[in-house]
């Protein structure tokens, strides 16, 4: 039988939280959530007999593990990670390992491909069990909880759920037009599964992560009737557009707040990206949720090619302006594979040979009107703006006030407890059924 590990980067430089990247540096009353698991590998481990996983283990531990022995080493990763798991790779083949794979948005970049002996693009339990000499008839949602903490600690266990993974539309700066570009549903069956799993051990809450939800009309419906016959109230990422058609329906059956894209308040700029989306709908969107009480938690993009300091300076005071619980600031980057990639290669050039910088907190191209380091200096004042002042008392407001209104403290009181099971190694996998 193959011996197969799939890991994901050591931690020794630390564990990503994204609320930490995404908020003023040092601020001490922000939201956290740090990645302590990989929902890929728990996929992959959960529909895949026989692969086991390391997830964010320290150097050390992924040495260890090593030295046990393994025909196939895997490694699922993000391009910002490449350097790192370079170096795994190189330990992994001086360790014996026979063949050494790759897969998430990491593997799509084409100069890593000579590295690794075989690469895995989308999601790729199919394409795994494939190699191992397996098949999977359905694929099925492994339980998946992350502990979410709110401003000054107090832990909230959230259970993650996907019902669709992909997404049909064609932003010039997503991958995911390359990494998964038809939307494909996770069978009503094995989401209601993950669900009682959540409901049995007292978590109330869920975290749709979707790249769309809705892609897939009437599988979104379902799901929402599962949610709701279950008691679960639940946080979607989703579109603008989407969002405003079923605002008062998705509220009535338990959406607790909304993740969407902003991206620019310039119709032009919307167009070029193929977004497709109005700025007035955003600002609509942004109402509806702040008078309804709703999380309101939107990605904003900065350093298009036709903006300067001055205009990025005026849009991020609008953005402040639309009194977001969570802002997410990003430095127009390229990604391979994309069509954004291809555009600003032509027409600009991409210096930055360090794969660390393409996070999307540095300016990696020549930008026609940015001058190095004005970027990043402009995502500084765009945090500061965004949660400066009366941020936290709105913020926290809102969130006290919904549990109040539903009758939910008592929940809230026995959080702590129920966030035990957030821990990675709580965490079991569903038996075959």
């Amino acid at each position: 039988m193959t011996r197969v590990l799939l890991t994901t980067v050591h931690r020794d430089f630390g564990l990503y939280d994204y609320f930490r990247e995404n908020a003023p540096e040092g601020f001490p009353w922000r939201f956290r959530m740090p990645r302590r698991i990989s929902f890929g590998l728990r996929f992959l481990r959960q529909n895949v007999p026989g692969v086991e996983i390391l997830e964010y283990p320290t150097h050390a531990e992924y040495q260890r593990e090593l030295k046990k022995g393994w025909d196939v080493v895997g490694f699922s990763f993000y391009l910002e990670e490449s350097n790192q798991i370079l170096r795994m790779a190189e330990e992994a083949r001086a360790a014996g390992a026979a063949r050494l794979w790759a897969g998430n948005y990491g593997a799509l970049t084409p100069a890593l491909r000579g590295s690794f002996d075989e690469v895995f693009s989308g999601y790729s339990e199919d394409a795994v069990a494939k190699a191992l000499g397996a098949t999977i008839d359905a694929v099925q949602h492994p339980p998946l909880v992350s502990e979410f903490r709110l401003p000054g600690g107090w832990p909230l266990p959230v259970g993650v759920i996907f019902t669709t993974r992909g997404c049909s539309f064609s932003c010039t700066f997503c991958q995911t037009t390359a990494f998964a570009p038809r939307p494909k549903a996770i069978p009503l069956e094995a989401i209601e599964r993950a669900v009682r799993f959540y409901v049995a051990r007292g978590i109330r809450y869920a975290l749709i992560l979707d790249e769309n939800f809705g892609n897939i009309p009437d599988h979104a419906e379902a799901v929402i009737e599962l949610l709701a016959r279950y008691g679960i109230r639940w946080l979607v990422q989703s579109r603008v557009d989407l969002f405003l058609r079923h605002f008062d329906d998705w509220l009535a059956k338990g959406m607790e707040g909304a993740l969407f894209g902003i991206e620019s308040f310039h119709q032009e700029v919307l167009k070029q990206i193929h977004k497709g989306e109005k700025v007035e709908a955003v600002l609509e969107l942004t109402r509806r949720l702040n008078r309804a009480r709703r999380y309101a938690h939107g990605y904003y993009i900065i350093g298009f090619p036709s903006e300067t300091p001055e205009s990025i300076r005026e849009d991020l005071r609008m953005l402040a302006s639309l009194e977001l619980d969570v802002t997410q600031i990003t430095i127009v980057t390229p990604h391979p594979r994309t069509q954004l990639w291809n555009e600003l290669e032509t027409q600009y050039g991409i210096f930055e040979q360090d794969w660390a910088k393409y996070d999307t907190k540095h300016l990696v191209w020549r930008h026609p009107h940015c001058p190095p380091g004005s970027l990043e200096a402009l995502l500084k004042e765009g945090f500061t703006l965004c949660y400066g002042g009366p941020w936290l008392r709105r913020t926290m407001r809102k969130f006290l006030n919904s549990r109040f209104r539903r009758g939910d403290l008592a929940n809230l009181l026995a959080s702590p407890l129920h966030a035990r099971w957030a821990a990675p190694q709580r965490l079991p996998y569903f038996a075959a059924s």
